[in-house]
C-alpha cells in the first residue's frame, strides 16, 4: 500500500501513527473503518437514481454525487482501490462500493436501454463504472465545481451514447 496515502489519511486525525495501531490491526482494517461511512452517502445517491422517473437526469445527479464524494475522499478511495489488488478484505470493500452502482444502473437503464440483452447491458455498465472510478480517482482535492461539472458531462455523455438508443 502507498505509505504516502496512509500518512495523508492519518494527518487528518488527531491520532499519532502509534495510536492508529492500538485501534486498528493493520492498514487494511483502518481503511475499511474509514470507508464504511462512505457507503451511506453512495447509497443515498443510488437510491434517488433507482426510483427516478427520468433515469438519464437521475443518472447525471448520481454521477455528480459520486464525483463530489471522490473529490472529498480521494486519498482514502485511492488507498482502497490500489491496495485491493493485494488484500481480499479490501477487494471485497471495493466490490461493495462498485457493485451497487452496477446493479442500480442496470435496473434504471434497462427499460430504456438500446440493447435489450441484460447480459450485454450489465457488461457495458460494468465497463462504464470502471471508467467512472478511474476518472474520479484522478480528481485532485482542489478540483473546482466547474471541474466536476465538466467530468460529469463527459462521463454522462459516454454513458448515454453507450447505453441509450440513437
Amino acid at each position: 500500500m502507498h505509505e504516502v496515502t496512509i500518512l495523508a489519511i492519518m494527518s487528518k486525525t488527531t491520532l499519532s501513527r502509534k495510536s492508529f495501531y492500538v485501534y486498528f490491526r493493520d492498514r487494511s482494517e483502518l481503511i475499511l473503518a474509514l470507508v464504511r461511512p462512505l457507503r451511506a452517502q453512495a447509497d443515498a445517491a443510488l437510491g434517488q437514481w433507482a426510483g427516478a422517473a427520468d433515469p438519464v437526469a437521475a443518472g447525471r445527479a448520481a454521477l455528480r454525487a459520486a464525483a463530489s464524494l471522490y473529490r472529498q475522499h480521494g486519498a482514502l478511495l485511492r488507498a482502497l482501490f490500489w491496495a485491493s489488488a493485494d488484500d481480499p478484505d479490501l477487494a471485497a470493500a471495493r466490490r461493495d462500493l462498485t457493485q451497487p452502482v452496477i446493479d442500480t444502473a442496470v435496473r434504471a437503464i434497462g427499460p430504456v436501454a438500446a440493447d435489450p440483452d441484460p447480459r450485454r447491458l450489465r457488461a457495458t455498465v460494468g465497463a462504464l463504472v470502471t471508467m467512472n472510478v478511474h476518472s474520479m480517482l484522478a480528481l485532485p482535492a482542489d478540483a473546482t465545481d466547474a471541474d466536476l461539472d465538466q467530468l460529469v458531462d463527459t462521463l454522462a455523455g459516454i454513458w448515454e451514447r453507450a447505453t441509450l438508443p440513437g
